[in-house]
């Protein structure tokens, strides 16, 4: 059975929007439903998924049958999904599994965070927190701390250099630029990463993605050629998890659900890396990107530096890395990265991304993970 993405709709991310959530997840309701080629009826929805990290970001927790009522209280069931990060690719897999199963025909995926609801980055970070290991909760240990641990073990091993975890803050920046959606439309170069103060080394705060908010949404369908001649098929999906504590892993160099997820969706798709031309992967922190090139294949272990460094996954380069700016530019609304992750790819393959579209691309990754990857989420999309 086919699944395809027929629309998709995002607001821009804002460092503190004005917006109330709800009104931030009308809007995008409305316009996904207005993004359909041919158009789809209210009460041809029959599936809606809302993904939202925390009730602390925003206030709402029984969001479904809010957007139910958008839609006109007709016979459509929905929930709430909650998975850290990947609560938006965590959304996309359950609903790829409703369509293909025959439970529903069509799925309405929203996801949002009101991440500045809180008035201090500190409550945002024991909100975050609690997406850990039960000891690491204990301890305090915030996810930059954690990715800390990681970078610093990756550095030992392979020798790689702040001034390369730098690179892609360069990178997700000057394409964050061609993105108005992005939240951070700022250019920076090395120097200015190097200079900003260190949160936990060796992350500094250029190394870290944005505190957000902001909404998106997805239409997903089983009869996707029924809404558009030009659909984004959903080839495969997968999701592994590991261990949720960082001490609790063999390899701190290493994402193992990423990995796992990464090769059931390839295989899945019947396809390589070597065949994808534009990936969205979650760069939470600077050191997760290039870990993320090697367990989704496009490096060895310990050589993912070396696609940044010489600019393999730039803009420009063979195999563009995070044209929307990723998390790092963009933003990272938690319940709404992975669906807005989605979107993009959606733009991508239709050749609607504007000026930050790669040229000729065919077929779209995307990357979501949770906590310090615990969770992970890979898809793949063609046109």
């Amino acid at each position: 059975m086919e699944v395809g993405v027929v629309g998709a709709y995002s607001l821009k991310y804002e460092l503190r929007s004005s917006k109330e959530v709800w009104d931030m997840i009308k809007e995008v309701v409305e316009g996904v439903l207005g993004k359909v080629d041919k158009g789809i009826g209210k009460d041809e929805i029959d599936l809606v998924i809302v993904s939202n990290f925390s009730d602390r970001f925003g206030g709402l927790t029984h969001t479904a049958p809010l957007v139910v009522s958008y839609l006109g209280l007709n016979s459509t069931k929905g929930f709430r999904v909650e998975n850290a990060c990947v609560s938006g690719g965590t959304a996309l897999y359950i609903a790829w599994n409703f369509l293909r199963s025959g439970l529903a025909k069509n799925a309405l995926i929203v996801g949002f965070e009101k991440m500045s609801y809180l008035p201090s980055s500190m409550e945002v970070n024991e909100v975050l927190m609690q997406a850990g290991h039960p000891e690491e909760v204990l301890v305090g240990s915030p996810f930059v701390s954690l990715y800390a641990l990681i970078a610093t073990a990756y550095m030992s091993r392979y020798g790689a250099r702040e001034e390369d975890l730098a690179l892609v803050a360069v990178k997700n920046h000057e394409n964050g630029l061609r993105n108005p959606l992005a939240a951070m439309q700022k250019k920076i170069s090395v120097e200015d990463v190097m200079k900003s103060p260190y949160v936990s080394w060796p992350l500094k705060l250029y190394d870290s993605s944005l505190i957000t908010d902001g909404a998106a949404a997805l239409i997903v369908s089983s009869e996707p050629r029924r809404y558009t001649d030009t659909p984004v098929m959903l080839r495969s999906i997968a999701m592994y998890h590991d261990h949720p504590g960082v001490s609790q892993r063999e390899d701190l160099t290493a994402l193992r659900a990423v990995r796992k997820a990464g090769e059931e969706a390839y295989r899945s798709a019947g396809i390589t890396p070597k065949d994808v031309d534009v990936m969205e992967v979650h760069d939470a922190f600077t050191i997760a990107e290039i870990i993320i090139y090697e367990m989704l294949g496009l490096a060895e272990r310990g050589r993912g530096v070396e696609l940044v460094r010489e600019g393999v996954t730039a803009f420009h380069g063979e195999i563009p890395v995070n044209p929307s700016g990723g998390l790092k530019s963009k933003g990272h609304p938690i319940g709404a990265t992975g669906v807005g992750m989605v979107a993009e790819i959606y733009w991508q393959l239709r050749g609607e991304a504007g000026e930050r579209q790669v040229p000729g691309a065919e077929v779209g990754l995307v990357e979501n993970h949770g906590g310090t990857g615990a969770t992970s989420v890979v898809a793949v999309f063609s046109r």
